[in-house]
């Protein structure tokens, strides 16, 4: 994946509320958006997701919000676009 940070950034600090609890689990969706913005600007992102579909797919099973970012992960291989619900 990616090496951008950005200086001071916290990853768990919800910019309207605070500091975000620790029980908090993010949505896939916000998790594939910050992938997305991690990742270097020349990267491919189809190959880049594949990569992470493959790490992914070596795990024996997958809670419903990581086979969901799978599915989205999916779709950025396929070149389709992003769905909010349904399946790849």
């Amino acid at each position: 994946m990616g090496s951008q940070r950005l200086p001071g950034a916290s990853p768990r600090w919800d910019m309207l509320w605070g500091h975000a609890s620790p029980e908090a689990k993010p949505e896939p969706e916000d998790v594939l958006i910050a992938w997305l913005l991690w990742l270097p600007r020349d990267a491919d992102v189809a190959k880049a997701a594949a990569d992470e579909v493959a790490r992914m797919d070596k795990r024996l099973s997958l809670s419903g919000a990581a086979a969901r970012l799978r599915e989205l992960l999916l779709q950025l291989v396929d070149g389709r676009p992003l769905t909010q619900y349904g399946t790849a």
